[in-house]
């Protein structure tokens, strides 16, 4: 019998969709070089924990409904998932890929070898490689299991210590392997773009997520019963995390962006923000409580997160345009006004696609 979802866990998928889209329009704002800096810190700081967040919840989904005790068949597993995911991704990477040769007059993006490149790689839009990485995560899917079986042996010794392995892992690949070279062309192509594919960035909230689907009952309790010690740390992370992003602007010069691309979830401090993040907040949605109005709409919007997902570039793309065409720079109102309005039509286009023929 399939367990019953987890409201929850559905409230979380439509937080973390409204962070993405956040970081997403914080990008098209940088356009704007004096941008208010509180506003960007907002939408690409504050907001940097739900990237990963999405592979705790992807995994608290898969281990929920399918524990590491049950029995498991890895085909079918794939089959599912290649419909669900695969499938999916290759159709809106061709769609972003058309768009994109429509744009620049060229079809050479559609040309098989290339585009079997940027399937392989998720260049066809921003978004895109998190899909691959989901995908490599699903093919992996056999380790998850052993591994995860392995630390609900010991889980707070082993859990610290993948996470302590994890922050070196990243820590590396921000700060240090900008310095590897490989005399091999297509080498040191594969390195350049491991931030499109490589599952290792994200195996510790991933199987953090799959702990909290085999220990719901178990750990709900436990964080309940810890909810002001994790509230106190969730906010100590995003202190610390808005914290480096004014230090190194104010004290060491670094451009807004250069702040961004410092101050991200592969940091130091944005693993601990993206682990107490999603501790945080599957217990403050978990005790809260919502008017049936509010519930509705995290409800409608969790569920509606993945075809948000999917569609919201081209929202901010034909938001993008309007402004252009209204001679409108990049200002705090037109910058809240883009993020509203791009959470409205993704809604709208991703409900009014799921009305036609399946």
């Amino acid at each position: 019998m399939r367990k019953p979802a987890i409201p929850a866990i559905t409230y979380m998928r439509g937080l973390c969709m409204l962070g993405v889209i956040g970081i997403h329009v914080g990008s098209y704002a940088l356009a704007n070089p004096t941008i208010n800096i509180h506003l960007l810190g907002l939408l690409e700081i504050v907001s940097r924990f739900t990237v990963p967040a999405f592979f705790f919840l992807s995994a608290f989904g898969l281990f929920y409904h399918t524990s590491v005790e049950d029995d498991f068949s890895y085909s079918d597993f794939l089959r599912r998932r290649t419909q669900v995911v695969l499938y999916p991704y290759i159709v809106w990477t061709i769609l972003y890929t058309a768009y994109n040769a429509v744009l620049a007059h060229n079809a050479w993006g559609l040309m098989p070898h290339v585009l079997g490149l940027t399937l392989l790689f998720g260049n066809g839009m921003y978004h895109l490689y998190f899909l691959v990485i989901l995908l490599w995560f699903y093919a992996l899917m056999p380790l998850w299991r052993w591994a995860l079986r392995s630390i609900l042996k010991a889980p707070i010794v082993l859990m610290t210590i993948l996470f302590f392995a994890q922050m070196a892992v990243n820590y590396w690949s921000s700060y240090m392997a900008g310095s590897v070279q490989f005399s091999q062309e297509w080498l040191q192509y594969i390195f350049s773009m491991r931030l499109n594919y490589f599952v290792g960035f994200y195996i510790w909230i991933f199987l953090l997520g799959g702990i909290l689907a085999e220990r719901f009952d178990t750990m709900l309790e436990w964080i309940d019963s810890h909810g002001f010690g994790i509230t106190v740390g969730f906010i100590l992370s995003l202190v610390a995390m808005l914290g480096s992003y004014y230090y190194v602007m104010a004290e060491w010069g670094y451009t807004r962006l250069e702040a961004i691309y410092t101050v991200h979830q592969l940091s130091p401090q944005g693993l601990v923000y993206t682990g107490m993040g999603c501790i945080f907040f599957v217990w403050a949605f978990t005790v809260s409580s919502m008017s049936d109005i509010v519930e509705t709409f995290w409800t409608e919007l969790g569920n509606a997160s993945y075809g948000i997902y999917l569609v919201h570039p081209f929202m901010l793309i034909l938001l993008d345009k309007v402004l252009q065409i209204g001679g409108l720079g990049y200002t705090t109102t037109t910058v809240v006004l883009m993020y509203v309005s791009a959470v409205i039509l993704s809604f709208g286009v991703t409900k009014g696609l799921e009305t036609l023929p399946k």
